[in-house]
């Protein structure tokens, strides 16, 4: 099992970069991700952005920690620290895609699905990255935290959106601890299982946003919310 998810790893990298390099022409540089849309919190900043070099990104948060030490006379800049990347990528095969191997695997899927099979719709990376690109045009990164899960729910409006939602969660979970750059993979894990929770739980939907409302909502009419964990 691990040498496949090892071999699944590097298959998935080789496929990245031929994507990235027909994406990109020769006389075009790497660049950094762009900014959508920023959240200040008191020690640090989380963004939304675009960029990644694979089509089955779905949505990606980087945090960055507030790089300002203050005291009592004057506001002093730290070095760059590194920045945390929050990766939801899409599983199964590509919207779009109707070669015939993607039509095989979309009637096996439905059909584990239809058995109640749990069919993994995304997989969640958590990854310690530089805060500059490197002289390649790369970021520096080291693999903290992933897992593959399910997010289909069929009163829900699709495992797209539920997905999207559990990541904005834990993306905003970020800005109220003051060094989540530490945290362990069971950190993370632990995390993860308090932000569905909170989506799934039947109580506190007062605060809610809208979205996030719905989900619980429907939470409160069916039971039979979907398990991430086993």
């Amino acid at each position: 099992m691990l040498f496949d998810r090892i071999l699944e790893d590097a298959l998935g990298f080789i496929r990245r970069l031929l994507w990235w390099r027909s994406q990109t022409s020769e006389s075009s540089a790497p660049k950094p991700f762009q900014s959508m849309r920023a959240i200040n919190g008191e020690y640090g900043v989380i963004a939304l952005v675009t960029g990644r070099d694979t089509p089955r990104a779905v949505r990606t948060w980087i945090y960055s920690p507030k790089r300002l030490d203050l005291n009592s006379t004057k506001a002093l800049v730290r070095e760059p620290a590194d920045d945390l990347h929050i990766y939801l990528d899409f599983l199964g095969p590509l919207p779009g895609v109707e070669t015939p191997k993607a039509q095989q695997e979309r009637k096996d899927r439905q059909q584990k699905r239809r058995l109640g099979e749990k069919i993994h719709t995304h997989r969640l990376q958590i990854l310690k990255a530089s805060h500059f690109l490197n002289e390649n045009g790369f970021y520096d990164y080291q693999l903290i935290f992933w897992e593959d899960f399910d997010f289909f729910w069929p009163i829900s409006q699709g495992p797209d959106h539920l997905a999207r939602i559990t990541l904005d969660r834990l993306a905003y979970w970020c800005l109220n601890h003051v060094d989540p750059i530490d945290l362990s993979a069971d950190d993370w894990a632990a995390a993860l299982r308090s932000v569905w929770g909170e989506l799934t739980s039947q109580s506190s939907t007062n605060a809610a946003k809208p979205s996030s409302r719905r989900i619980r909502s429907a939470g409160e009419a069916d039971a039979s919310a979907p398990r991430l964990f086993s």
